[in-house]
């Protein structure tokens, strides 16, 4: 799969960089991580994935945007009742029965976008001109996210438990729940069970 930016979106930003190889390591390695933040590709394509029905005639499918969806299997038999309809699936009857074990529904669809969103371009390019520094510096892990540094008598604190930071590649979790919300799955409907 292509990496969300490219080197020349590196360029187009003044982003400098000596080893290409590096850069493109850096731009795959962030392009997986937003990805894996998002819960989708973001990039647009034709793509089957296998979710659960709900007791609904609701079904959301778990990329944004959903351009057309060409098929859908019920516990792998083809159906057509169905309409699209924004991001979800809808139809007449329930996609899962109450008090059932959920059927499985697999869809293809055309998903995502093209180009890719400008401000995740830039997301990743910034990550990577992060991570170019910090491999001039040492590389990951070599100053373990300093917090402080004093000059008169040299002192250097460092953050430590759940803020720490190892790698500068690392994405801040407002940044991950904010990628999941616009791209993924948005919420999960909750039945009442009686």
């Amino acid at each position: 799969m292509d990496t969300l930016a490219t080197v020349k979106d590196l360029d187009s930003y003044g982003i400098e960089y000596a080893d290409g190889k590096l850069a493109g390591k850096l731009l795959e390695s962030v392009s997986a991580a937003v990805r894996d933040a998002a819960g989708c590709p973001i990039t647009r394509g034709e793509y089957t994935v296998t979710i659960p029905g709900e007791t609904s005639r609701r079904l959301d499918l778990p990329m944004r945007p959903v351009i057309s969806v060409s098929r859908v299997l019920m516990d792998g038999e083809e159906t057509g009742d169905w309409k699209l309809l924004g991001n979800a699936l809808y139809r007449e009857s329930l996609w899962s029965l109450p008090n059932m074990v959920p059927c499985s529904v697999t869809v293809t669809m055309l998903a995502g976008y093209d180009p890719v969103p400008p401000d995740i371009v830039r997301l990743v390019c910034s990550m990577v001109a992060a991570g170019l520094v910090q491999q001039s510096n040492g590389g990951p892990g070599a100053h373990r996210d300093e917090s402080y540094a004093r000059i008169d008598d040299v002192q250097i604190g460092y953050r430590q438990g759940d803020s720490e930071i190892i790698d500068a590649l690392e994405l801040p979790e407002g940044t991950k729940r904010a990628l999941r919300n616009r791209f993924g799955m948005r919420g999960i409907a909750i039945g009442v069970f009686r």
